[in-house]
């Protein structure tokens, strides 16, 4: 009997529910599209690996070198976003008008565990200048990291290339609707059951029976406006038909 109460309510509000998801979601989407920057997002991937083709043929590969390297790895994530190679991208690159602390904001260093790859990622309102940006963190590191750990092994793997039609990364419109449609969906419905749940007024017959333990003998239907039009016209009709129904003979 609850769930068939709460239905009734639900039910009895939909058009608040409805006009409300549908508000929702569609502002969200329109600010999604409109109102937010898009971003977009370049990439740039290095290996830490001192031996080159040659030498990892001629004496194969050593597994306490490659363990060695991949202990580094937490080591390097930290002084890739350091000031020592920041300042350095901001000296030799002034064109990307950006700060160290601007370039610390936006990169990210993603390692996955057990391997000697980094990648590097930036994002930013241009495509184009996320390209440079990445691309040039990459080559910095790649200069300094021998003057800073006393070892040459970093090398760029692959590089953010251009692209005529870049595809933003955010805004995710659909996620970002879809997201909006659950959250305004389940907020009006628990507003919607917190009003009936207020609302202590008696509605119906089952509301007496419930409240007021009393047995209801009869109900009156509720009628509007049409109904009593209608109704009404119908009755000057049968009035005015008997009025002048034709006399027998």
């Amino acid at each position: 009997m609850e769930l068939k109460l709460m239905i009734q309510m639900v039910r009895k509000r939909l058009w608040l529910i409805v006009a409300f998801v549908v508000i929702c979601t569609a502002g969200t989407g329109l600010y999604s599209r409109y109102m937010i920057t898009p971003a977009y997002e370049a990439t740039s991937t290095l290996i830490v690996n001192k031996m080159n083709m040659d030498q990892m043929g001629a004496r194969g590969l050593d597994i306490n070198e490659i363990t060695s390297n991949i202990m580094l790895i937490n080591s390097y994530k930290v002084i890739i976003t350091s000031a020592a190679i920041l300042d350095k991208v901001v000296q030799q690159h002034p064109d990307l008008q950006a700060s160290s602390q601007d370039l610390a904001d936006n990169l990210q260093v993603i390692t996955a565990q057990n391997s000697q790859v980094i990648t590097l990622k930036i994002r930013d309102a241009s495509y184009d200048h996320a390209m440079n940006i990445v691309n040039s963190v990459s080559q910095v590191f790649q200069k300094e990291i021998p003057r800073i750990m006393k070892v040459d092994n970093i090398s760029i793997l692959d590089t953010a290339k251009p692209q005529k039609h870049p595809v933003p990364v955010s805004p995710k419109l659909k996620i970002n609707m879809a997201i909006a449609f659950a959250a305004s969906f389940l907020l009006v419905v628990g507003i919607v059951l917190l009003l009936e749940h207020l609302d202590d007024t008696i509605k119906n017959e089952y509301d007496v029976e419930r409240y007021l333990e009393l047995t209801t003998l009869g109900a009156i239907r509720k009628m509007n406006k049409r109904d009593l039009r209608t109704r009404t016209s119908a009755r000057t009709k049968n009035q005015a038909g008997e009025n002048y129904a034709p006399l027998s003979q």
